[in-house]
């Protein structure tokens, strides 16, 4: 079933949206109405690509309920930033990611290309144009983050965030920021807990992770290089992770750096690899980029 909450005079109210047979299809549906709700420009897409299939008055509901979503954003107000922070708060207070919405991103992208004849079943492994590694194909473009690969960063943001929630909780250190910031304040490790929360946030939007500013560039980076060993292998026994469809792409970490996925600039990759820095870093670490649209001032931490 797809629930809504909605806010009336007498308090919070839960409604039913609709039945579906397949488990998979609500997962997803909510996942990228909650998106939409946190101001995500692809969500509603998603939302109408979920429910083009679906039989006419479950896909009538589905489209109702988003379009409601666009107009109250539309309005702004208050009632948009509530919806927001609510969509926000249910995002993260869920312990596990939906696997669902990580399935929104590529395993392959054959199927498509009149060039080289692939199938999506031989993933290009057979094509003489793609070539073995399945990227020679200018005109079948590239596969990034597969699903797993979201997955295991998501996991890997998520415990970053812990650990570092547990040094400022419980004045034990973790080593979960680089080491050129283990001097700071507690305050600033908590803003830097939530940079981490933030990045994963991005996944579960369906979305690759969007550094905001200094601090989560940084955060993106160290992030990166935590993957690998034993802690990002037990991952790989979650039965989330494993339900989640299968790429010859999801280990290739290599390739995600050199396309760029985990590229920071000069000034991030310093504090990635300096010594303790023992200065007041708050304005520079998280003052937003220009250009970009910053995250919201008032969404909180975990509680």
């Amino acid at each position: 079933m797809l629930f809504s909450i909605q806010e009336t005079s007498g308090g919070p109210e839960l409604s039913k949206i609709a039945t579906f047979d397949n488990p998979e299809e609500p997962r997803l549906i909510a996942a990228a109405l909650n998106a939409a709700l946190q101001g995500e420009a692809d969500a509603l897409a998603k939302v109408h690509q979920c429910a083009a299939s679906l039989p006419g008055p479950l896909r009538k509901a589905i489209i109702e309920r988003a379009e409601g979503i666009e107009e109250s954003l539309q309005g702004g107000g208050e009632p948009a930033e509530t919806a927001r922070k609510a969509a926000r708060a249910l995002t993260e207070s869920l312990g596990r990611p939906n696997p669902a919405m990580l399935s929104l991103f590529n395993t392959t992208v054959c199927g498509d290309c009149a060039a080289c004849g692939c199938v999506v079943d031989e993933d290009c492994a057979k094509c003489s144009v793609c070539g073995p590694d399945g990227r020679e194909c200018e005109n079948c473009g590239r596969v990034g983050v597969t699903p797993k690969a979201a997955f295991i960063l998501h996991r890997v943001l998520r415990d970053l965030a812990d650990r570092t929630y547990f040094t400022v909780w419980s004045s034990f250190w973790e080593h979960s920021v680089p080491d050129s910031v283990e001097t700071q304040t507690d305050w600033f490790l908590l803003h830097c807990a939530r940079a981490y929360d933030d990045l994963a946030a991005d996944l579960l939007g369906g979305r690759l992770p969007e550094p905001r500013c200094l601090a989560e560039s940084v955060a993106l980076g160290f992030a990166r290089s935590t993957i690998g060993g034993l802690r990002t292998e037990s991952v790989r026994a979650d039965e989330s992770y494993r339900a989640l469809p299968a790429s010859r792409f999801d280990d290739d970490w290599d390739f995600l750096d050199e396309i760029g996925v985990f590229d920071i600039d000069g000034k991030a990759h310093a504090y990635l690899t300096s010594d303790v820095i023992e200065e007041d870093l708050w304005d520079e670490w998280f003052k937003p980029y220009p250009n970009i649209k910053p995250r919201e001032k008032n969404r909180g931490f975990r509680g």
